[in-house]
Order: structure tokens, then C-alpha cells, then sequence
């Protein structure tokens, strides 16, 4: 364990830490699909594990397996031509972290140069590309490889996947004996879908596939949605882009809490001469966040004035930012942490700009040079910004899955909703896990420290399999059942997008919350920290004896 610097050259040339805008459509831009050329022959190749996405999971899984494992068997399958996932990919003016990065970040390589507590998406993707250097992994990257599916041999006890070179059409046949699942959720984007789109004559763009060549100089904008990306862009859209008007249709409120105090940078910056001083500082920052976890839960009186007080100080920040005209459509009327909670980066003293204009409702029509909404108000557009959210589900039907007995985990998961134990593990899928899986999510902690705490529980029960003792190990039936009914219950009387916290989230999909976490990380941590061999079916491997 140990400490990394960057220099920060990604703030003189932040266009060499972002995908290019083909690129991204080729990937996820509207119609995209993975192209197969059957006149090129078939790429044979295996590994003991083989690691899908190449973002923060795929990066921590890569770092498990050669440090605590001392695996170096292993592949890593990327879509992109680069490591980084969503820092590589979203890269929408203002994208930064929406937690400090000291907290968001590899718990083994701490950064000493963070430019402040949210640094924006190049330096994010600068310090992901310095670790991914320093522990030489991409030697084992195919890079602009997609996989398109898996299947588990029974017999062999080894995973068959099959993957398509994005550029070439290429196909691979990959066998390894374990799988990681490491797709994030924040990949595929919700398109705007309004009545008329196709006929608009401006430039229309999602956030997730942002294109640095459109000139915003004198343009009437318009920025549909008001979630993390439309809070982050809108403010330097104003400020630094020279647009004539930027008006931003805000579907439903949100609740947005003072900056993040700039004492934390501050303390940052003193303390970063050591790892260990960085470990303490972030260990205040876990727990500060730890803190914010009741006011998730249900009625009980903790959560209760928990809620009571981040909303008096969301509401009250609010009120004294918010131009008057406004609060009808930027106020939220549900519950606090029903929707991620978001901390201000300029975008409620961007409200007080003259160029700037907030609309509520829907959208009835887009036309060739406007927008006309439910109520008859017409919006003039020369671009139109969908900040609309990603298709998070998406992510976990990207490719097919097929289990034991040929079982098809999408239609499982269709059928009962997405879902894996302890984040994990899916029925009858075996050595197969998804790291930073369904329920993972918190809305008040770091997503990093989710996806190590998943990567215990693969470093423990992970080398009875590399080493012969077990042939698979997978969750039994009964006890996949029992978590997803035990954590939907759970879910049900939370605030995350539920019927409780009163609004709709992309926490949830129909009656299944197939993103939120509902406990504490802390709690997180000692589910999954040893594997529970008592929930697992396991098959003897060859080397198992009566003294194994």
C-alpha cells in the first residue's frame, strides 16, 4: 500500500484523458451495435480469471488479484480503448466527482495532489491512468472488446465467453475459470424521447456523449433534466461557454446541500505528506458520510430527525440561493435521500444569472427550432442537452449470462427483477461475480469502498478454486431468495425511490430496487468480508481431501 502524485497535466490537455466522441458513439451513441466480421477466424484464449470493464471495479479487481492473490493469470475485456469506465467516458463540462475524491478512490494508492475535494472528470481520469501505470496492467487489456456472452461449462467447471473486437468485428472465445463482472451502471444514456426530436434542426447531444467540437458561442440552449450532470454542466455553460440563454427544464425538484466545506481541501492539503495522515483524514470523511446513513431508513425517530435536520439544511440553503421566480419548480416536495442527494458546484448562483431560465412540466413537442411544452410555453433552441439519467438496468442485460442447466439469467431477472446476494452472487451461476452489482449503490458513501469490500469476499473464497480444492462454489437457490426478499423489504420502508421517500428514482425499476443498498457500509463490509460457505453450494475440485 502506498501513496500516488499526479502532475496534473490533464488541466493543460484535458482532451488526452477523455474517449473521443466517435469512439463513444460507436459504443453507446443512439442504433449502436456490436458488429461481427465471420471472415476473420476466431481468437481462442483463456485465463484463470477474466475481469469485464475496465472502470474503478475492473481497476480494483485487476490490483486484488496480482497483489493479495498473486494472480497474474487474467484478462480484462474493454470496450474503450482505455481504462477508466464512466471518468473516461463522461466528460460533459463541469463532470467531476460528487463526493471528495479522497474518499473516491483506491483505498491502496491514495492520491497526494488533488487540485480540490471534487476535482473535475480529466484529473479523475488522470490519477485512474497513473495507478493502472504504476501496477503495469495494461499488459492484460483488450482494449475495443466488448463481450457479448457467457456460458458455464458444467463439466470443466470453466466459463466460455465470447467477445467482439468493436473495431474489426473480430471474434474472441475466452475460457477462464472465474468471472468478475465489473460493469458500472452509469454507461448506457436515456436518450431524450419527445415527440418531434428527429425533425429538430439544432444540435442535440446527451451529457454521456458529449461533443467538444459544437460551438455554444451565441446559441440558445436548452438542458432537459436537473439530476447530478445537469447541475454539474449547466453552471460553466453560462459562465464560460458565451451562450445567449440557457434554459433548463426541471421535471421534478431536488433536493442540493451547500459545497462541500473548502476546510476539507484545506486539511487535504496539510495532511497529504504521509499515507497515514491521508488514511485518518479519510477515515473522518467515512465517517462523516456514515453518519448521513439514518435519514435513508424508515420512521423511527433517528432517521426521523436525521432527515429533519439535512432537509432544514438543503431547504434553507436553497431558499436564500433561489431567485424567487424559481422555488415553485427547483423545491422538492419528497422525502430527503429518496433521490441522491446533490452538493453544490455553483449551479444555485448560476439560477441568478440573466441568461439563465427555469421551466417545470413535460415536453408536449420538439420542433425544428423549438421546444413547446405540456402547457403551451414555447422554448427558441439552437441545442437541446439531454441530462436524462442513464438506463442503469441495461447494464446488467448487456450481455447473456447462462448458467448451470442452461439456465438464462435474463430471463431470471426479468422474470424476478435484478438481483445478486451480498451484492454478488446469482443463482446458478457459478464463480461468477459482479463486482459493484445490483444493490451496491449507497446514497450517502463511496461507491470505491463498495467495490473493495465485494473484492474481500472474492480474495477469500477466490483461491480454493485457482488452487483445485474447489471446483465452483455458488450461492444456493434458498439463499438468493431469502436476500432478495430480506433486502426488498428493507428497501421498501427506506426513502430510496420507494413509495415511502415519495418520488421516482432510478434507484428502482417497477417494484424491485435493484440499485440501492440499504444498510450501513459498515454493514456492507462485515457481509462480505469472509464468504459464509454455509450459503454457497460447493464442488469438490481435484485436489479436495477429507484434510482440506
Amino acid at each position: 500500500m502506498s501513496v500516488v502524485t499526479i502532475t496534473k497535466q490533464s488541466h493543460k490537455d484535458p482532451a488526452k484523458f477523455r474517449v473521443k466522441y466517435e469512439d463513444s458513439k460507436a459504443v453507446i451513441g443512439p442504433g449502436h451495435e456490436v458488429r461481427k466480421n465471420e471472415k476473420l477466424p476466431v481468437i481462442e484464449t483463456a485465463s484463470n480469471v477474466a475481469i469485464i470493464g475496465g472502470g474503478f471495479s475492473g481497476i480494483a479487481s485487476a490490483m486484488r488479484c496480482v497483489d493479495k492473490l498473486k494472480e497474474t493469470d487474467f484478462v480484462i475485456f474493454e470496450k474503450y480503448d482505455n481504462f477508466g469506465g464512466t471518468w473516461y467516458a463522461n466528460t460533459y463540462p463541469g463532470c467531476a466527482s460528487d463526493i471528495p475524491a479522497l474518499w473516491y478512490s483506491f483505498s491502496n494508492e491514495l492520491n497526494t495532489s488533488w487540485s480540490e475535494a471534487q476535482p473535475p472528470q480529466y484529473e479523475m481520469e488522470e490519477y485512474i491512468l497513473e495507478v493502472v501505470k504504476k501496477h503495469d496492467l495494461r499488459k492484460y487489456a483488450k482494449f475495443q472488446t466488448c463481450v457479448t456472452s457467457a456460458k458455464y461449462n458444467e463439466s470443466s467447471g470453466d466459463w466460455l465467453l465470447e467477445a467482439t473486437n468493436i473495431v474489426t468485428g473480430q471474434t474472441y472465445k475466452h475460457t477462464s475459470k472465474i468471472v468478475l463482472s465489473c460493469q458500472g451502471g452509469l454507461v448506457h444514456p436515456n436518450q431524450l424521447k419527445a415527440p418531434g426530436l428527429d425533425t429538430f434542426k439544432g444540435v442535440y447531444m446527451h451529457s454521456a456523449i458529449w461533443d467538444h467540437t459544437v460551438d455554444f458561442k451565441g446559441k440558445k440552449v436548452v438542458v432537459v433534466g436537473n439530476g447530478c450532470s445537469a447541475n454539474q454542466c449547466i453552471p460553466l455553460l453560462v459562465r464560460d461557454y458565451g451562450v445567449e440563454s440557457l434554459t433548463q427544464i426541471s421535471r421534478s425538484g431536488q433536493y442540493i446541500m451547500p459545497p462541500i466545506p473548502t476546510g476539507l481541501q484545506k486539511m487535504y492539503q496539510w495532511l497529504s505528506f504521509s499515507r497515514i495522515t491521508l488514511l485518518m483524514l479519510r477515515f473522518v470523511v467515512f465517517c462523516v458520510s456514515e453518519s448521513h446513513f439514518p435519514l435513508f431508513k424508515g420512521a423511527n425517530i433517528i432517521p426521523r430527525i436525521s432527515r429533519a435536520m439535512n432537509k432544514r439544511t438543503s431547504i434553507n440553503y436553497m431558499n436564500k440561493k433561489c431567485p424567487e421566480k424559481f422555488k415553485d419548480v427547483i423545491m422538492p416536495d419528497f422525502k430527503i435521500g429518496c433521490k441522491r442527494l446533490i452538493f453544490d458546484h455553483d449551479y444555485m448562483d448560476t439560477l441568478s444569472n440573466p441568461k439563465m431560465n427555469v421551466v417545470g412540466g413535460s415536453i408536449k413537442q420538439v420542433n425544428e427550432h423549438s421546444i413547446t411544452m405540456a402547457n403551451g410555453e414555447v422554448l427558441e433552441a439552437d441545442i437541446i442537452i439531454a441530462c436524462t439519467g442513464y438506463n442503469v438496468l441495461k447494464s446488467f442485460f448487456y450481455y447473456d449470462i447462462i448458467g448451470r442447466n442452461n439456465v438464462d439469467l435474463k430471463k431470471v431477472w426479468e422474470k424476478e427483477g435484478v438481483s445478486a446476494y451480498n451484492t454478488l452472487l446469482v443463482k446458478d451461476c457459478p464463480n461468477f461475480l459482479l463486482i459493484g452489482g445490483p444493490n451496491a449503490t449507497t446514497g450517502h458513501s463511496s461507491v470505491v469502498m463498495a467495490i473493495e469490500n465485494g473484492l474481500n469476499y472474492f480474495a477469500d473464497i477466490a483461491p480454493k478454486v485457482l488452487n483445485g480444492t474447489m471446483k465452483s462454489f455458488c450461492v444456493k437457490t434458498e439463499k438468493y431468495n431469502a436476500w432478495f426478499k430480506e433486502i426488498q423489504a428493507e428497501l421498501a420502508r427506506s426513502v430510496f425511490g420507494s413509495p415511502f421517500g415519495g418520488c421516482q428514482s432510478w434507484y428502482a425499476e417497477g417494484n424491485v430496487n435493484f440499485l440501492a443498498y440499504p444498510y450501513s457500509q459498515i454493514d456492507y463490509w462485515r457481509r462480505t468480508r469472509k464468504a459464509n460457505l454455509s450459503d454457497l453450494d460447493i464442488e469438490p475440485g481435484s485436489r479436495h481431501s477429507k484434510n482440506d
